[in-house]
């Protein structure tokens, strides 16, 4: 029982390594006060006091508390002077206890990288990434670990990585003994390019063409 019980949490860890590693958000969220900035949305409102909401129609809404921030998608002029759409149908009018606010040329230009997703195989390309390994013949993930005694740093296997995977490398340098080159994963995790006679080439390693760098920038 208890055999079972250890092998049940190594492979949940090595399971929640590899999604670490391995995946990514869709999209970056792009935080602006209290809420996250969205598509379409031209700015917000933050609210002093309660205030009625309206629909579409003129008909009351409920009443949206103190404090609260929301976006603003639209504005219309033709009920109550002016009216700021939540989304939704609903509205709030311009006059009430409330800060309007437009976002920044900064805050939109980050919302139009976060929404953008350059795909290079199996991985998205990401700012600051040099190249990328693909895995042809099983092989050992290793992470940097300090020596105890002060001396050089070494190298601990983590896990084998297998046929087919993929990952992002933001550096490459040559390992402790010198020979082959070593690719940083990012995080402290490294790939060692194993080149031997038994085994042959254990990882393909490749750079971004100029094109794919363009869509990113």
């Amino acid at each position: 029982m208890k055999k079972n019980i250890f092998i049940a949490i190594v492979f949940t860890l090595v399971a929640m390594f590899s999604f670490t590693i391995t995946s990514e958000a869709s999209s970056t969220q792009v935080m602006w006060g209290k809420t996250e900035l969205k598509k379409g949305q031209i700015g917000k409102v933050t609210l002093y006091a309660d205030v009625a909401t309206y629909k579409a129609d003129g008909s009351r809404g409920k009443v949206l508390p103190a404090g609260g921030e929301y976006r603003v998608y639209t504005f219309r002029t033709d009920i109550y002077g002016g009216e700021y759409g939540l989304g939704d149908g609903l509205f709030v009018n311009m006059y009430s206890a409330l800060k309007y606010e437009t976002p920044s040329k900064a805050k939109l230009a980050l919302l139009v990288d976060s929404s953008t997703k350059v795909m290079w195989g199996k991985t998205e390309l990401k700012a600051g990434q040099i190249g990328k390994v693909t895995i042809l013949k099983e092989t050992t993930l290793f992470k940097v670990i300090n020596s105890v005694d002060g001396g050089e740093p070494g190298l601990e296997p983590i896990r084998q990585l297998m046929p087919n995977e993929e990952f992002r490398v933001y550096s490459a340098k040559q390992p402790l003994d010198g020979y082959v080159p070593m690719y940083g994963l990012g995080g402290g995790y490294y790939i060692v390019q194993n080149n031997t006679m038994l085994n042959g080439v254990t990882v393909k390693y490749e750079t971004p063409s100029r094109a794919k760098l363009a869509l990113l920038n």
